[in-house]
């Protein structure tokens, strides 16, 4: 689902638009294999 088509048809749109990004933002999540070497270099430390 497209969020950004969504907000689109919202009003206050430009209001809400840095609330929306820096909620984005919060979402801090490494890719899968990034994790998967922490875990390992962790594990042999």
């Amino acid at each position: 689902m497209n969020f950004g088509l969504l907000l689109s048809q919202l009003p206050h749109v430009d209001e809400s638009r840095t609330h929306y990004e820096a909620m984005l933002d919060l979402d801090d999540r490494k890719p899968l294999l990034m994790r998967c070497l922490q875990r390992i270099r962790a594990i042999f430390a």
